[in-house]
């Protein structure tokens, strides 16, 4: 495929260089900045501009790798008018393009993609299209971008499942933060966390509920440990409003969980 990609962030680089590796043609980055468009253009052997208006108008497909907000008012330009474009956003529904062309899509990665990384984290992707008519050649695009499951969803489909995925990452990241600075204060190596950071990822299946893993004084209903806990939150109310939030849900799934296995 001839491809123009709009952005040079990290979604950019990352399918960017994926794609020129299976072989289709960059033609063209569209960037922001100079620096960043030139430098990944050289890495691909495409052209670049910073200028929607001298946007390259034969390519096979338009992908989108920009912030969320620019994704609409960018395709609303002329040149994109019956063009095949494709947006990278999880949040963003595929229906944004409809009123600019009838071949459009999203390719979404189920993961949070860093280009500076020296190996890439496995990543699925999640496929909406606005028509039948373009699926087998994002399915054959997806295909050069991950060897991961792809998965084919609606609009709404992929918002709930955009909705997961800040449970599942960005508030359990926040979570790892308060861990960190609560150790930093208390003058503990927050390494000493790590190990089981890791085990508790790595017990998580997709056959097995992740409740089923759970440990700690809530799901024991130890009292004694919750409030000694508590106490020393005092001086932390934010925290300690989360504490308790946590415990009284993993309380209310406990007790849930034991009256629908009798």
């Amino acid at each position: 495929m001839d491809i123009v990609i709009l952005g040079a962030g990290n979604v950019a680089t990352i399918f960017g260089k994926l794609l020129f590796q299976k072989q289709h043609k960059i033609l063209q980055i569209v960037g922001k900045t100079p620096e960043h468009a030139a430098t990944l253009a050289m890495q691909l052997q495409a052209a670049f501009t910073t200028n929607i208006n001298d946007i390259y108008t034969q390519a096979d497909l338009y992908l989108f790798a920009l912030p969320d907000n620019l994704i609409q008012e960018t395709a609303a330009h002329p040149a994109f008018k019956n063009k095949f474009l494709v947006h990278t956003s999880g949040s963003i529904p595929a229906a944004i393009f409809k009123n600019f062309t009838e071949f459009f899509g999203v390719i979404w990665p189920i993961q949070s993609l860093n280009a500076p990384v020296e190996k890439l984290p496995e990543f699925p992707l999640a496929i909406t299209i606005g028509n039948q008519s373009v699926l087998p050649d994002l399915m054959k695009l997806c295909k050069d971008l991950t060897d991961a499951q792809i998965v084919v969803l609606n609009d709404e489909e992929k918002r709930q499942l955009h909705l997961a995925a800040v449970f599942a990452s960005n508030f359990s990241n926040y979570l790892y933060q308060m861990a960190f600075a609560y150790c930093r204060e208390q003058n503990i190596p927050f390494s000493l966390l790590i190990p089981l950071i890791h085990e508790t990822a790595v017990r998580i299946h997709d056959s097995i509920e992740p409740f089923a893993m759970q440990t700690g004084p809530a799901i024991r209903n130890d009292s004694v440990t919750i409030q000694k806990q508590q106490a020393l939150l005092v001086q932390k109310p934010q925290y300690a409003k989360l504490y308790d939030l946590f415990t009284e849900c993993i309380r209310e799934e406990h007790l849930k969980n034991k009256s629908l296995n009798g």
